[in-house]
């Protein structure tokens, strides 16, 4: 790996720059009050209660601007204290705090990993004090606290060890309290209640916190794993009855939904996300549990509701009923069908009833309409919560993607497509595309499969693209198809730069790459010590002697046991290097031991078809695990890019004093058709191990994460972006002008598109950057990012013109600028603000 250092450069006073010192303002303002003890900790000494909780309620306002090392600050010990004895609105304004903390995945794990027990064990107590009062409902002036703890329980959407500490902490029995009331206990003692029990005390009891606990249970049970059994008896048994409390109220609503008008809907809709997410639980029990028990819920009207919802859905598939329109009404009756899919009694009548025909018709309309319905739009109880999502801070998608009306869809669809006669493994994958069998061609299974590959391959979310992933696995493919791994496939079956041979005890021989199977399956790598030599890197001086060394390379032979099915091996490549493969069904179970073996869980998890598991990442077809350091020993080239003024250089793995990433000529063949012909030519340069980039290190850096990752860097238009001055932003742009540059000489159209669209979209967001990058733009001939910059700002050529900044730009640049600001001013252009 290489480092470097670089002079900052010096800050013009911008606008934005006030907004940077009112930040460190308050960090010195809340500074003022911190003393050190004798033990070097720090202390927030003043203990005012109002004082404390506007200091709080000042930090939440501006958490979205502010870094972590608030984190560190003694005040928020008010947070990982919240215990009984603090002030009634300091722990208020304590637990709006940590809410605005735990809104991303990144805040939540830097509080839990911090402050877990304590942060819990406050929310806990918070949630259920008020029972000390011998209260049997939530009393009015308890009611601010207890919704606030429940708010801030929410973190149980982001994953991590704190779900465990809310286990620990008996958040079942708070649960069961708010929803039944303070006397849930008498119902572990007595013969377990019936429907009718539950529903009137569940009526009786009727608060505003309910919504939330549906939320935290359903946020709890769908990530236990899939041996999760609760160790006492005593929590089992209060597992069981919120089961059995969430299905009953599920079932009730339903019921009333299908019999009477709308109003119920809003009631409906967090109640049957609970029970959703317990009956495609990761955990083999409390999936057991939700299925019989919601079964059992709904014998008495389940087909009658179900050609209810089926005769909506239909409305909405074919467009008669828009999915907007009645975005909520769709949502429960999706997540209903989803419910009654896992139920076999229902799974083969939903099929019969033309389900598999809606489901594809409402995905469709969702796909071709663009509508993205998200869960906060649809949830009443979560548009009066405070905003999760931080500027500021990187934010980890929900994993149903933006729009629930298609995950829910595709939800279903995973548990109905096995008793349809659409499923045919017959098909077969060319190039990265699949090849419709002459027997399907005609019939539905052509549009689904063409539409489950679209959305597998593309943002939709994880969870989208992982049942689709599994909907697929059906029709013979697994995996998910990529733009790198349709490019990696010709690595494959081409005999170009390999340094591996993998002999077969049928005599067969297979060449792979060692930097490839070092990225995707390091299980096939040979042991590092007969493999990976010490290189000696040249510094451009003698390129005879780095000809020679890059002519004698040879490969590696290993031997492949002799109980390893060569069909199967020639799959488990083809998956490394394309992330996507069709597979038949004789060579299904040898592949599912292999990928096995091979340590490659995703694959053997979509071969073994099980469900996805909420919250996992679809795996992507990446390559830069041959940037880590076991890669990097099979580095056979160095990305040399131009050197800057004032940057000092080192590297651990050379002596070159220039900036470089070393990298993989079989990663950069398979991704530019300009080094792949270079490469193949035998020309004198063909051979170096040195290629000059003619972009700056900053540029470098992007470049190469283009190459093994298949997309660039992007800039996240936020109050970072918004606080540079002008000479800060033009450094971070200029990095894509070079790459869109480069892209033209190399052949790298994707790294243009790419580049011209970060650019276009952060100076359409802040203009003061934008005669600079013109310049620049212009200086190299890239008339693209020319035009789009003249549009940002050709509305404000007078003001430009009268500062004088337009004194470095060209005639050329200036004639169109003066033509933009006409084309403006007369009314007949779309210019940007």
């Amino acid at each position: 790996m290489g480092s470097s250092s670089k002079a900052g450069k010096g800050r013009k006073c911008e606008l934005s720059d006030y907004i940077l010192i009112l930040q460190r303002r308050l960090h010195e303002a809340l500074s003022l009050g911190i003393k050190f003890c004798g033990n070097k900790m720090r202390k927030w000494q003043c203990m005012d209660a109002e004082i404390q909780a506007h200091a709080l309620k000042t930090m939440a306002a501006f958490i979205n601007c502010l870094s972590f090392s608030l984190l560190q600050h003694p005040l928020i010990k008010v947070v990982q204290s919240m215990g009984k004895m603090r002030d009634y609105s300091v722990r208020v304004k304590a637990l709006t705090l940590l809410q605005r903390l735990t809104g991303s995945a990144k805040g939540c794990t830097m509080v839990t990993t911090s402050y877990c027990e304590p942060v819990i064990r406050g929310i806990i107590d918070a949630m259920g004090e008020w029972r000390s009062s011998n209260s049997k409902k939530i009393p009015t002036d308890q009611m601010a606290l207890v919704m606030e703890a429940c708010r801030s329980a929410l973190l149980t959407c982001w994953a991590g060890n704190h779900h465990s500490c809310f286990w620990n902490h008996d958040i079942h029995v708070i649960l069961l309290n708010i929803i039944l009331g303070n006397c849930s206990t008498i119902y572990l003692t007595h013969l377990a209640p019936s429907s009718q029990e539950l529903i009137a005390r569940v009526n009786d009891y009727v608060t505003n916190a309910r919504p939330y606990v549906w939320d935290i249970l359903g946020n709890l049970v769908v990530r236990y794993e899939e041996d999760f059994l609760p160790r006492a008896r005593g929590n089992l048994c209060y597992l069981n009855l919120l089961i059995s409390c969430a299905c009953s109220v599920a079932a009730d609503l339903m019921q009333k939904c299908c019999n009477s008008s709308s109003s119920y809907t809003s009631e409906l809709e967090p109640v049957l996300r609970a029970v959703s997410l317990m009956v495609f639980s990761s955990s083999k029990y409390i999936q057991r549990q939700a299925r019989h028990c919601l079964s059992d819920m709904v014998g008495p009207f389940g087909d009658a509701y179900l050609k209810c919802i089926l005769a909506s859905l239909q409305l909405n598939a074919t467009g008669q009923v828009s999915l907007l329109s009645e975005s909520l009404r769709a949502v429960n009756n999706l997540m209903s069908l989803a419910c009654y899919s896992t139920l076999p009694l229902y799974q083969k009548l939903i099929v019969n009833s033309e389900g598999i025909k809606i489901l594809s018709g409402i995905i469709k309309m969702c796909l071709n309409s663009d509508i993205h319905v998200s869960r906060s739009s649809v949830a009443s109880h979560l548009r009066s919560s405070s905003d999760g999502k931080t500027c500021c801070w990187s934010h980890v998608e929900d994993w149903e993607g933006e729009d629930i009306l298609l995950f829910y869809s595709l939800q279903t669809l995973s548990q109905l497509i096995e008793f349809s006669n659409l499923s045919c493994n017959h098909h077969k994958l060319t190039s990265g595309e699949i090849v419709i069998c002459t027997m399907c061609e005609h019939c539905e299974s052509q549009d689904l499969i063409n539409i489950l590959q679209y959305i597998s391959s593309n943002i939709f979310g994880s969870g989208p693209q992982w049942y689709s992933a599994h909907i697929l696995s059906f029709f013979g493919f697994y995996g998910f198809p990529s733009k790198i791994g349709r490019k990696m496939e010709r690595a494959l079956h081409e005999d170009v730069l390999a340094d591996l041979e993998l002999l077969l005890s049928n005599g067969q021989s297979l060449t792979v790459h060692g930097a490839i199977l070092a990225a995707r399956c390091p299980y096939l790598l040979p042991p590092k010590e007969s493999f990976q030599k010490e290189k000696t890197w040249g510094d451009g001086s003698s390129k005879e002697q780095e000809s020679r060394k890059d002519k004698g390379r040879s490969r590696h032979e290993v031997r492949m046991s002799d109980r390893v099915d060569s069909g199967a091996l020639k799959k488990i490549l083809e998956y490394v290097y394309t992330g996507f493969i069709h597979v038949d069904d004789d060579l299904v179970k040898p592949l599912k031991v292999l990928a096995k073996c091979c340590g490659l869980r995703s694959l053997s998890d979509m071969l073994h078809r099980k469900l996805p598991k909420w919250g996992t990442s679809s795996p992507s077809c990446i390559f830069n695990g041959a940037l880590e350091p076991t890669g990097h020993l099979l580095s056979d080239v160095i990305l040399e890019a131009r050197a800057a003024e004032g940057m000092i250089w080192s590297c651990t793995l050379c002596q070159s004093s220039s900036p470089h990433k070393h990298a993989h000529k079989i990663v950069l063949y398979s991704g530019s058709d300009y080094l792949r012909a270079l490469f193949q030519s035998g020309m004198h340069d063909s051979h170096s191990q040195i290629i000059k980039v003619p972009v700056g290190w900053e540029a470098l850096v992007k470049l190469v994460s283009w190459f093994y990752l298949g997309e660039l860097p992007s800039i996240s238009i936020d109050c970072i972006w918004s606080n540079m001055d002008a000479e800060q932003q033009f450094h971070e742009l200029q990095a894509y002008v070079e790459l869109s540059s480069l892209a033209e000489f190399w052949c790298l159209e994707d790294v243009g598109e790419q580049s011209l669209k970060v650019v276009v979209s952060c100076l359409k967001s802040d203009k003061r950057s934008s005669v600079e990058i013109i310049s620049f733009a212009a200086s190299i001939g890239q008339w693209k990012i020319v035009e789009a910059g003249v549009n940002s700002i050709a509305p404000l050529y007078p003001k430009l013109l009268d500062a004088g900044e337009l004194e470095d730009l060209d005639e050329e640049v200036l004639d169109m600028l003066r033509s933009g600001y006409v084309c403006y001013s007369q009314g007949s252009c779309n210019w940007s603000d």
